[in-house]
């Protein structure tokens, strides 16, 4: 048992005696290993188990900052791998061709030109015109008439469907524009199940 006068904080080993205010000076300690009731007993062993409650919380902050730790390395290493990580072929590859210089009144065209390099055919091919001078185009037609998906100020799309592999093709969109001025578009082309080219501007210039 740990109830002895040997584990107590006021047993004076030197002595032999129990240095507690309160003992009655004839009451010697006969015996330091005898298991006792003692009700001014104090462990010595509650100080190193106090010692190594304190260890505790030591422990815990220093296993989370470690985790923390292996986390941002971990993260680091997860960026250096996308930043370092070469970019998905182009497959579709687009090109456009538009009028350098187009009257106002006369209109002009812009024809798109989709070529699947994949080894397999591209799903729901789409083309969009996109760009700052959008909202001041009216799109009045598209060839063939059947690739016309949509109008708005902030872009028009056409339809190539499906487009087999190493084959080619084409939208032409027709536009008159409300106003003269410089002439800054995008076309992009996507598919459903193939990765898309890069954007390809198209500039020119609409004189009164």
């Amino acid at each position: 048992m740990l109830g002895k006068c040997r584990y107590c904080q006021y047993y004076d080993a030197r002595l032999i005696d129990c240095t507690h205010p309160a003992r009655p000076e004839e009451l010697r300690i006969v015996d330091a290993d005898e298991a006792l009731n003692c009700p001014d007993f104090t462990s010595t062993l509650v100080v190193g188990g106090a010692k190594r409650r304190w260890l505790v919380p030591v422990l815990r902050t220093g296993v989370i900052a470690a985790l923390a730790g292996i986390a941002a390395f971990l993260g680091v290493v997860h960026l250096y791998r996308a930043f370092t990580r070469p970019p998905p072929p182009v497959l579709l590859r687009a090109s456009a061709s538009a009028p350098a210089v187009s009257f106002l009144e006369a209109g002009f065209d812009v024809k798109v030109l989709v070529l699947n390099e994949a080894e397999h055919a591209a799903r729901d091919v789409q083309i969009f015109i996109r760009g700052p001078t959008v909202a001041h185009l009216v799109c009045q037609s598209v060839d063939p008439p059947e690739a016309f998906v949509e109008a708005s100020p902030q872009m028009v799309c056409g339809w190539l469907g499906d487009l087999p592999s190493g084959h080619i093709g084409s939208v032409s969109f027709r536009f008159m524009a409300d106003e003269p001025g410089e002439l800054k578009l995008v076309a992009q082309v996507t598919a459903a199940n193939v990765p898309g080219p890069q954007r390809v501007p198209i500039e020119g210039e609409v004189v009164p």
